[in-house]
């Protein structure tokens, strides 16, 4: 058999058993990686320049500062402070809480957010007597949107920023703004979408409202300020990197070291809270797809792509934009990313569309198609997974009427501004 076919039928093989989730993802890459390695596709040195140690770097960094915050208190104290300001009115509560977890999904993991933003509005909703169901579904799909607008938003913008050089401010300048606006648009969406509900509802006791304080709700102020210092100098890091010359990776990290640094031994048993099957999942799979590239897999798919394509970079962005969509919403966009990252390099040369252009129409497509499906993204699984313990199942069939038409909607809107403007 040669190594073309054995890496192609590994990595098919692992792709299935993630999608159906018979093992866990870790220790299915982590033995595909493996036996590619026994099989002399790929050699022992290969495994270590395979990883892309930028979006690991990054990403580790960011689970750390992220965790930091956590644990001050620093979420539910933003939370409580948005909910005063909606004075306890339902439409309004959906309006900020869907807002706010699309603006802290851009800077953080989204399944962090969506795990108190989602428990909170279940108590939110239990108060008004209505259903979460609105709630929670705009705050996952705003978190996948919001994910779209930053290079630390979602794993899979990481995964191509790094893998493709796309910076932090590129992706502010050229993707932030249409994330936005598609997170407007979104809401907008969810507060017609479900104004019947909103008509039925009862606001907030205007006495609870008022005894509420958001300082009760910070379990460790200077915690809280380190670790923003700390997140905030990563942010600047990750701006300044190019003209500093530092990695991707060093802004991550240096912005950890520090609040770990600052916090001292209050933070000592954070790194039992890390997502550790993250990391091993992420560096076995950028080696099973160095596989790929290495075997001329991923050349045969470029090619495929620039055919279908015939020279129009109308139809290249098109395809790219779409397939990425649909593609996310039933596939792990983990792996999906990083497999793209090098179809897009091979497609780059032609010149029919800029390398930056296409990097972030993917990222973009990868991003937002995760709404497609309950399935579709990890902010997606967790928000159903917290009202179903809360006693709220959402089928699919309820699911898929309530997101699937803004979501055309919102990547149909995001492709005539890629159409009409990237080039």
């Amino acid at each position: 058999m040669s190594p073309q076919i054995i890496s192609l039928v590994i990595f098919v093989v692992v792709y299935a058993f993630i999608i159906f989730n018979v093992l866990p993802r870790s220790s299915v890459s982590l033995v595909g990686a493996f036996l590619l390695v026994v099989l002399g596709v790929l050699e022992p040195r290969e495994i270590v320049t395979s990883i892309n140690w930028d979006a690991i770097g990054l990403i580790f960094g960011m689970f750390i500062l992220v965790r930091m915050l956590t644990d001050s208190g620093f979420f539910d104290f933003l939370s409580v402070k948005v909910l005063k300001l909606t004075k306890g009115v339902p439409i309004n509560v959906l309006i900020a809480f869907a807002l706010l977890t699309g603006l802290l999904a851009a800077f953080m993991d989204s399944i962090t957010v969506l795990l108190f933003m989602s428990a909170l509005s279940i108590q939110i909703a239990k108060k008004l007597k209505m259903s979460p169901v609105p709630f929670v579904l705009s705050q996952i799909t705003a978190a996948n949107i919001g994910g779209s607008a930053t290079l630390m938003g979602d794993p899979p913008n990481i995964i191509l920023g790094t893998g493709l050089g796309i910076s932090l401010v590129q992706f502010v300048r050229y993707l932030a703004p249409i994330s936005m606006a598609i997170l407007l648009l979104n809401t907008l969406y969810f507060v017609l979408f479900y104004k019947k509900m909103f008509k039925k509802s009862e606001k907030f006791d205007a006495d609870y409202l008022k005894n509420l304080n958001p300082r009760e709700h910070v379990k460790d102020s200077y915690m809280m300020v380190a670790s923003a210092i700390s997140f905030a100098l990563a942010i600047v890091l990750l701006i300044l990197h190019e003209k500093i010359n530092i990695p991707v990776a060093y802004a991550g990290l240096i912005g950890a070291s520090v609040g770990l640094v600052l916090n001292g031994k209050k933070v000592a048993h954070i790194w039992e809270s890390i997502d550790w099957e993250v990391l091993l999942f992420f560096s076995t799979l950028f080696i099973i797809i160095g596989s790929l590239e290495k075997t001329g897999v991923i050349g045969s798919i470029s090619k495929g792509i620039a055919r279908l394509a015939n020279g129009s970079g109308f139809i290249t962005k098109g395809i790219l934009l779409w397939m990425s969509g649909i593609l996310s919403g039933f596939i792990d966009n983990v792996p999906f990313a990083a497999s793209m990252v090098p179809v897009v390099k091979l497609l780059a040369p032609a010149g029919v569309v800029s390398l930056l252009s296409m990097g972030l129409i993917v990222s973009f497509g990868t991003d937002v198609g995760g709404n497609f499906t309950p399935i579709g993204a990890s902010a997606n699984v967790v928000g159903l997974s917290i009202l179903s313990k809360a006693g709220v199942d959402v089928e699919w069939k309820d699911y898929l009427k309530a997101v699937v038409p803004i979501t055309f909607i919102n990547i149909l809107a995001a492709g005539v501004v890629f159409a009409l403007f990237y080039k």
